[in-house]
């Protein structure tokens, strides 16, 4: 479907020379193009947690949401979350619960146990609508760090700084956090490439100094994990390294993306090095060895020149660092083509375009998130200028492409529209200084890019020590959405878009012209490949009762579904044909901090079997293939230096992590331990004599006597001959007659055994556990209590609403920690405009 329909109009040329509607070629063009993109069109999803960093025993609170690939709206189509908690190097599992989604969100919480190894791990959010068979990328997770105390107790120095100079060696010191050296500390060293993939470990020891000298191999390596143990001390840190293959390499961009001979082109230059780093250069463009302009890169590692290409000529470009090496560039012109140039003044975008193919028919189309805003035919002049209204296009990356009058692609380039996209938030706090046990209150006002307060607009975010937080982290909802789900990872625009303010789209179009577009989604070449993918998560579950040895006609038609902790309250649920059965979001929810439990019913048939299929098992091979989009972040420590007061650890797992989801707190579940016992009684025989303790009596055959756990019984085996009296004794044994004494223990059945003797399979309902446990302070009795409060979350809201005037509030009551406190929230409206806000506080 085509939102909007704009008609262009040359600065040169009259309106009248515009067909103003759409012949029907060009409509079916349109709509071709829109249905493959829809086709191809996933949910944006995003993961936003309360922290970036957390030590092991605590609570980690989540929200996940879902927005439509194309209109950003709210998502729909799915109503089940598979979460997971994951080892990045490892990829062993510490966590995996199912979560419902309402209208494309949910939140919820997971628990860290407390026997985490210190490290970096993902938490990562599935979907049945985002996860398919051969999936190339994989967005949705957020890399947390898991540290075992937030102030180690093992310090680790190194002379890799921000500042790398390249070195080939590793220097570490190991101490304490007196400074005292720390000799025999265990360090594991792993070499991760660019995808965070182990490619080296290795095992030292530091030495009676507590030093260590390792060599260091930077090919294919971009990060190093240091592990470092220490009788129970364990820390963790990871080092970036930089690539020193070729620091500075140089790489040219044309605007539309190749140079043609005798059309004048932008060309954008942009550097490889760290982004950190300054990275200014001068240097001279050279034609045939003759200087033809000089040319400057800025100190972010971008520079931008014109030039008019020549076939047949020679370009070099000499830069005044290194004189004595250049560096040759335009080794590929074209002889015709297009080449379009972008400039936007205020609401409208104005193009230059230049062809090879003067007075013929042109084809223009403007597409954001494959959908199509301008299609239009035009007759093109060598030099060509068009108008565009930006007014009702909406933010986002843009693709403009020029076609001949048979819909082949002859140029195209990216440009960013900027269109009240972004929405301006603001946090006014009461005040700036706080006591320990103080109130807080957070005014938010949300307006759009013009002033205008919203109302209705959604809030999330958290309020919590600085410690916890990574500075570095730049993703935000705003740079995903916008960025690196239509680009992947791009640190330059990531940091420009991160910035709360408006943004500066002069910069992100030259980040743009210097990126390659071939990474951008939407392009139409990428969807001629386009064909149904199957997807192995379902917005339900399914599984199957088989009847062996049964006809069909006497199978059941039905189960039993039930919650674990309460039998009574049954659910049949139907069978087809072959036994399989569905088990829906309702049920799931049902069953809520539970298990479900599927019962068949017996019917002609001795044996059943029972399998309710895991959708979790599917994940791994899929993400085999899949590309992880890591953001842009540093795991450096902290440089911030906080006065924090030495507590007792167990007070915090006292106060703040009392954990209320059922299922985790029983070793076994109710249910189950209630079979245990019923087992004892349906699968056990044996029985004791009604005339004493003699285990499984061959005279008495059976009595309703049971025995009882840990007593002793007399076996016998053999035939026993004779019984005299009213009693049983023997008086002459058969000569395979023997006797021994036996403590008695009812056969132990694991649970898998025993739903499999009770006719059962069983699978997790939807995990809710507690709720984010606010702790206020409202008299002078409360403030003195003298149990102590190390909360580092002060706040954890999923969900915000502005009023009539675009402001929402929150209050809460700082803890006893002395610190800086800092809140991230951010911010979604109905129709997909996005924003964010920070603040700070401090606590003394």
């Amino acid at each position: 479907m085509i939102k909007y329909r704009f008609i262009l109009y040359l600065i040169f040329l009259s309106l009248s020379n515009f067909v103003q509607s759409q012949t029907l070629y060009e409509k079916v063009l349109v709509a071709e193009f829109e249905e493959k993109a829809r086709k191809n069109a996933r949910p944006i999803e995003y993961l936003q947690t309360d922290k970036d960093i957390y030590e092991t025993g605590e609570q980690l609170w989540f929200k996940f949401l879902q927005l439509d690939g194309q209109f950003l709206s709210p998502y729909q189509g799915d109503s089940i979350l598979y979460l997971r908690l994951v080892n990045q190097i490892s990829r062993e599992v510490f966590w995996e619960e199912k979560y419902g989604i309402y209208s494309g969100f949910t939140d919820g919480m997971v628990l860290l146990n407390e026997n985490l190894n210190p490290g970096i791990y993902n938490l990562e959010a599935y979907s049945p609508s985002s996860v398919y068979h051969e999936m190339k990328d994989y967005h949705a997770f957020k890399e947390i760090e898991i540290r075992q105390f937030i102030n180690p107790e093992i310090i680790i120095r190194h002379n890799l700084s921000d500042q790398d100079d390249y070195s080939d060696t590793l220097n570490l010191i190991v101490s304490d956090k007196q400074g005292n050296r720390l000799s025999d500390a265990k360090i594991q060293i792993t070499w991760l490439n660019s995808k965070r993939k182990s490619i080296h470990e290795t095992t030292f020891q530091s030495n009676l100094e507590g030093r260590l000298e390792i060599p260091l191999n930077r090919t294919g390596s971009q990060w190093i994990d240091l592990d470092v143990t220490l009788g129970n001390k364990h820390v963790f840190q990871r080092i970036e390294l930089k690539d020193i293959t070729n620091p500075k390499e140089i790489t040219f961009h044309p605007e539309s993306g190749k140079l043609i001979h005798n059309q004048e082109s932008f060309v954008m230059l942009s550097a490889a090095g760290d982004n950190n780093e300054n990275q200014t250069r001068q240097g001279v463009l050279l034609k045939d060895g003759e200087i033809l302009q000089f040319i400057n890169m800025g100190s972010d590692g971008l520079g931008k020149f014109k030039v008019k290409p020549e076939k047949g000529s020679s370009y070099r470009i000499l830069w005044n660092d290194t004189p004595s090496d250049t560096m040759t560039v335009f080794d590929q012109i074209e002889d015709r083509g297009v080449t379009i140039n972008l400039n936007t003044l205020a609401d409208t975008l104005l193009m230059t375009i230049q062809t090879s193919w003067p007075g013929q028919k042109h084809f223009l189309r403007l597409q954001v998130r494959g959908i199509v805003h301008v299609f239009h035919e035009l007759i093109l002049e060598d030099n060509s200028q068009i108008k565009i209204p930006l007014t009702n296009i909406p933010s986002g990356i843009a693709e403009i492409a020029i076609f001949n009058d048979q819909a082949e692609p002859l140029g195209e380039r990216l440009t960013w529209i900027e269109n009240n996209g972004k929405l301006i938030v603001e946090a006014k706090l009461n005040q700036q200084e706080y006591g320990s046990r103080e109130k807080v209150k957070v005014t938010f006002t949300v307006k759009d890019s013009k002033g205008t307060p919203l109302e209705g607009v959604q809030l999330g975010g958290t309020v919590s020590d600085k410690l916890y937080q990574n500075s570095r982290y730049n993703r935000s909802l705003y740079t995903f959405a916008h960025i690196i789900t239509q680009m992947g990872t791009n640190p330059n625009l990531e940091s420009i878009l991160s910035l709360s303010e408006e943004n500066d789209f002069r910069k992100i179009n030259n980040i743009l012209e210097s990126s390659n577009i071939e990474k951008y989604i939407w392009l139409e070449q990428k969807f001629e490949n386009y064909r149904t993918v199957e997807y192995p998560l379902g917005n339900k579950l399914t599984g199957q009762i088989k009847y062996r040895n049964s006809s069909k006609e006497n199978d059941s038609k039905y189960g039993l579904l039930f919650r674990g902790d309460n039998e009574g309250n049954t659910a049949f649920i139907p069978l087809d044909q072959e036994g399989n059965f569905e088990i829906y979001p309702e049920e799931l929810d049902f069953g809520k901090d539970e298990y479900l439990y599927i019962k068949a019913l017996p019917k002609g048939s001795n044996e059943i079997i029972l399998k309710i299929k895991d959708p979790f098992e599917e994940l791994s091979s899929i993400l085999k293939t899949a590309r992880f989009n890591f953001p842009s972040i540093d795991y450096g420590g902290s440089n911030q230096k906080l006065d924090l007061p030495t507590f007792d650890r167990n007070m915090i797992l006292l106060s703040e992590f009392v954990v209320r989801g059922k299922r985790m707190e029983q070793d076994r579940e109710k249910f189950i331990g209630e079979l245990a016992e019923r087992a004892k009684f349906d699968f056990n025989d044996d029985f004791v004599c009604q005339y004493g303790d003699l285990l499984n009596c061959p005279i008495c055959s059976y009595t309703d006597k049971k025995p009882i756990e840990g007593k002793e019984y007399l076996v016998i085996t053999g035939d026993v001959l004779k019984i005299a009296g009213g009693s049983h004794y023997i008086i002459k044994k058969d000569p395979s007659y023997t006797h021994s004494h036996k403590i008695y223990e009812y056969p132990k059945y694991t649970d898998e055994e025993l739903m499999k003797l009770y006719n059962m399979t069983r699978t997790k309902g939807f995990f809710v556990g507690s709720g984010f446990q606010f702790k206020e302070y409202p008299d002078h009795e409360s403030k003195n209590d003298p149990e102590a409060d190390y909360r580092n979350t002060l706040g954890w809201y999923p969900y915000l609403f502005t009023d009539s005037n675009g402001k929402a509030e929150i209050e809460l009551y700082t803890s006893d920690n002395r610190s800086i406190f800092a809140g991230n929230f951010e911010v979604l409206s109905a129709d997909g405009k996005m924003g964010k806000v920070n603040f700070e506080f401090v606590v003394k």
